[in-house]
């Protein structure tokens, strides 16, 4: 073969020539060992002299030829992930070359067979390896364009606030205006009215006045001058009828500059509502992805939601009554809120936070939390301010924490949670947290 082996390691060298001392003992050790074999019956002269297996001595030397070759093939396969070809086995390397392959196993495919490389499981593993690592690729590049989307509408979210307050304030001088105009039509309709049956009425007396001059050439100068005033009268009356047009014109643009309005605030509370259900914002400030689904139409809606996917967070019959009376305009943050309260209760429920449930709270998105409610309120308001646990005989508990919703002012732009927190002390009631209002601000004494 081209490439050759590897030479065996030498036997260590004898040393230098034995003495004549060393020589004499050898013999006579020889010496007593042939005697010890006569006294047995055994003489070595006598026996023929060993001869060896050339055929079994080849065979070997073939076997092991073969194994290296098998051992290198599956060490290349190990260390590279695929099964070498003939170029790949470089004698450089420390690999056997193509041509000894050929001569020990008669050709290189020949050789790939009996070493079973091609069924090794590690193959299919690395392949299995390979698609997965390529969906996993796939997916983080998507998850990234979907943070960066989501990034893009956080950004919007400031602007399209503004937007919206300056679409509601325009909405609200639009409301004023009309209500002004409508007011103002009132009074011209009444005036209208008024000046028409008077001008019916004076038109009649003219029409007699004019009768009796036209009898007489010599008018008394009393009759002229009630004439002259009901020439004003009517010149009144046309100037009253143009002013009730130019108000109908004026009530006119209004009502189509407060149905823009309405379209405006629609559809950015439904651009809001989108952003509210699709991601949050973590404690440091990055964009949370969630999966894409349709956001909640009502608060309803969003506490149901909530309810049904919740884990750990308890929700009372009030919370479900209060919530579909409110006319809050972002159920989507309501959704959110709810979800960042679940993950809230689960870590409640474990034990001692080493922390606030306020701070807390904040590192789930939720920032406006208030402790408690003042203890008068609680006296003043009883009837608002408590719950039944799960419907009438079961425990009666009170409100405390609550976070507040939206901005503004009005049912429609701002929204409360309110919650009972049990420490596990009443055996009637487990620990954990429980939503017992969902909607508007509840009377206190500011209100």
């Amino acid at each position: 073969m081209a490439k050759k082996k590897p030479a065996r390691p030498a036997r260590p060298k004898k040393s230098a020539e034995p003495t004549t001392a060393q020589l004499r003992q050898e013999y006579y050790a020889r010496r007593a060992a042939e005697q010890a074999l006569e006294e047995l019956g055994l003489r070595m002269d006598e026996r023929p002299a060993p001869k060896g297996d050339a055929h079994w001595w080849a065979a070997t030397r073939d076997a092991l030829d073969r194994l290296e070759i098998m051992h290198a093939t599956w060490r290349f396969t190990g260390l590279t992930g695929y099964a070498p070809e003939p170029q790949d086995f470089d004698p450089d390397s420390g690999w056997p070359t193509a041509e000894e392959v050929e001569a020990v196993f008669g050709s290189w495919d020949k050789m790939l067979d009996e070493s079973g490389i091609d069924d090794a499981i590690f193959g299919v593993v690395i392949e299995k390896a390979l698609a997965a690592h390529e969906q996993l690729a796939a997916r983080e590049k998507e998850l990234e364009l979907r943070a960066g989307k989501l990034e893009d509408e956080a950004k919007k979210i400031p602007e399209l606030k503004r937007r919206e307050e300056v679409a509601r304030a325009k909405r609200d001088e639009a409301d004023d205006a009309r209500a002004a105009a409508e007011a103002d039509r009132d009074a011209v309709a009444r005036e209208r009215d008024s000046a028409r049956g008077e001008l019916a009425a004076l038109q009649a007396e003219a029409t007699e006045l004019r009768a009796a001059a036209a009898a007489s050439a010599d008018a008394p100068p009393a009759e002229t001058e009630l004439l002259e005033e009901m020439e004003r009268a009517l010149v009144d009356v046309a100037a009253t009828q143009h002013a009730r047009d130019e108000l109908h014109d004026r009530m006119e643009r209004l009502r189509t500059e407060r149905e823009q309005d309405r379209r405006t605030i629609a559809e950015l509370t439904q651009l809001l509502a989108r952003v509210d259900a699709e991601g949050a914002e973590a404690a440091d400030g990055t964009v949370v992805a969630e999966a894409e689904e349709v956001p909640p139409a009502t608060v309803l809606e969003a506490v149901e939601r909530a309810a049904a996917e919740s884990k750990h967070l308890v929700f009372a019959p009030k919370a479900f009554e209060t919530a579909s009376e409110s006319p809050f305009r972002r159920p989507g943050l309501v959704l959110r809120t709810l979800r960042g309260l679940d993950a809230l209760a689960a870590r409640y429920a474990q034990g001692d936070m080493g922390k606030s449930l306020g701070q807390a709270a904040a590192e789930h998105g939720i920032t406006q939390w208030k402790p408690d409610i003042a203890e008068t309120t609680r006296k003043r308001y009883e009837d608002d301010y408590s719950f039944f646990l799960s419907g009438p005989g079961s425990p009666k508990l009170w409100v405390g924490p609550h976070i507040g919703l939206g901005s503004g002012s009005g049912a429609q732009f701002i929204a409360r949670i309110y919650l009972h927190v049990s420490d596990g002390s009443d055996p009637d009631v487990p620990r954990g947290i429980v939503v017992a209002v969902v909607g508007r601000h509840l009377p206190d004494t500011t209100t």
